[in-house]
């Protein structure tokens, strides 16, 4: 059921435009603003509570599907839950717009998009722009698959409702223990991802990349995924094409999605996953 409701999801998700309330964060937004309206108590206010506040829509939908316990309606809330957590239209939108803009030489507009998805990754520090196209790929379809196989739908909308909150908070003075909580969360995932990049791209190449980071602990799970991509690809560049690299380092992260679906089938075919 796993792995049927994994593969609907992002057939979905890729075949069709979502509208504006098949996110995440749009519910997310709402239960915030409804929440903060009947919240008077300023202990409510405190980071630890804050966090409890925004997982109880999660919570909810985890012990809606426990309570019930009936196979229909787990496999349904499963492709919902997935749906939710994946989505990434407003991000293809904007690449999307980049391409044209770069293609056609509009470096304004080229430039105005490639800081919407920069933005979007919640990376504010500068980077290489592939980079930042490789940690949404990574955020919104890789690690959620993994949560998801883990924990089902409640792991899925837990790890969205985190890079919700990191994403939102960002833009404030307290962002430390959301990005701690999100360090952990993307520590073991990040490592697989980059597992998944050196099996489907260059293995001798990025292996003993992949090795020194995955060896050290603080390391920051974003970087054994962007070093070991930019080893695990050849993407031969022409100085007057702005989206050839980009483009290249895309497709490795689609084929490593491809990866970790065979890998989970191989595991529902034996057992491991049900």
């Amino acid at each position: 059921m796993v792995l049927i409701a994994l593969l609907i999801a992002l057939s979905v998700e890729r075949l069709y435009h979502s509208p504006a309330f098949l996110h995440w964060s749009f519910f997310l937004e709402r239960w915030q603003h409804w929440s903060a309206a009947r919240v008077t108590n300023e202990k409510w206010e405190s980071e630890p509570l804050q966090l409890v506040r925004l997982l109880v829509p999660a919570l909810a939908v985890g012990f809606l599907v426990v309570l019930l316990d009936n196979l229909m309606v787990t496999f349904i809330v499963s492709i919902l839950s997935l749906l939710l957590a994946i989505n990434c239209e407003p991000a293809r939108k904007s690449y999307k717009a980049y391409l044209k803009a770069a293609n056609r030489g509009d470096e304004q507009q080229a430039n105005k998009h490639q800081l919407v998805l920069t933005e979007f990754a919640g990376h504010h520090q500068p980077k290489q722009f592939s980079d930042s196209l490789i940690w949404i790929n990574y955020r919104q379809y890789i690690a959620v698959m993994f949560y998801f196989v883990l924990f089902g739908s409640f792991g899925a909308l837990v790890y969205a409702s985190l890079r919700y909150a990191e994403k939102q908070l960002s833009e404030q003075q307290s962002t430390k223990p959301w990005q701690q909580f999100m360090w952990f969360a993307d520590w073991v995932p990040a490592r697989l991802a980059g597992f998944g990049l050196l099996i489907v791209g260059h293995f001798s190449r990025a292996f003993p990349v992949w090795v020194k980071h995955s060896l050290n602990p603080q390391v920051d799970p974003d970087k054994p995924l962007f070093n070991v991509a930019s080893k695990a690809e050849d993407s031969p560049q022409h100085p007057d094409d702005r989206t050839e690299h980009i483009a290249c380092q895309l497709r490795l992260m689609r084929r490593q999605q491809i990866f970790w679906v065979c890998v989970i089938a191989a595991l529902t075919l034996t057992g491991w996953v049900s």
